[in-house]
């Protein structure tokens, strides 16, 4: 009888917890209503050239937080190098007014992975042999991403977006791989060599980190 009384006091305060839970946030959503919670839409710019970006409005600090997750790829051709660049940032937006429209501040932690495919490089192993090669390699660059932006309300929204990266940002690249040459006595062979390229030049990346500046739309619902 104990058990069964214990029972029924515990589940009734579970169901009067619950209960109060939802009224403080429908309490919440009365005093700081957002007719629009979820933001998706496009950025074109730099660092991320063109792509998808999501964020959420959330009721805390009055509907000013925001946490956001931004991805994008696209390829680059220089000469005699192939890029292929995929940057992704996740961080939160601070709003300055309670409707989460208008000017904030973001911070977050972006990455920029890079696809590197070096052709005709010159390469030498270790007993002094020298040939052209091919090289493919991959380069990850983390940063610590501050910025300022302002974002118009209503169903189709359009946002402007300043800020910079820091990081360290590679200046050489230490490359490996095969090639083939002609020995003393006019035979072809293949090696496996090494050799320092320098890092290429992406858009927006410079020495000391990564600049970010962009234009970007999309739906809020």
């Amino acid at each position: 009888m104990k058990k069964l009384l214990l029972l029924f006091l515990v589940c009734l305060s579970t169901l009067s917890f619950g209960q109060e839970i939802e009224d403080n946030a429908e309490a919440v959503d009365s005093l700081y209503p957002v007719q629009k919670r979820i933001a998706l839409g496009i950025k074109i710019g730099i660092p991320n050239i063109a792509g998808f970006s999501v964020e959420a409005i959330t009721p805390l600090f009055n509907n000013r937080v925001a946490p956001f997750f931004d991805f994008s790829s696209f390829p680059l051709k220089l000469e005699e190098i192939e890029i292929v660049t995929k940057y992704n940032e996740f961080g939160s937006h601070f709003y300055l007014s309670k409707e989460a429209t208008g000017l904030y501040a973001g911070i977050g932690i972006g990455q920029l992975s890079t696809d590197l495919t070096f052709t005709n490089i010159d390469l030498t192993d270790r007993n002094g042999n020298r040939g052209t090669g091919t090289v493919k390699t991959n380069q990850k660059i983390n940063t610590t991403n501050v910025k300022l932006g302002i974002k118009t309300e209503g169903t189709i929204y359009f946002r402007l977006e300043l800020g910079y990266g820091f990081g360290n940002i590679p200046t050489a690249i230490e490359i490996k791989g095969s090639f083939d040459y002609t020995d003393q006595n006019g035979n072809t062979r293949s090696g496996t060599g090494t050799g320092t390229e320098d890092f290429p030049p992406i858009p927006g990346v410079g020495t000391n980190g990564v600049l970010i500046g962009n234009f970007g739309f999309g739906v809020s619902f």
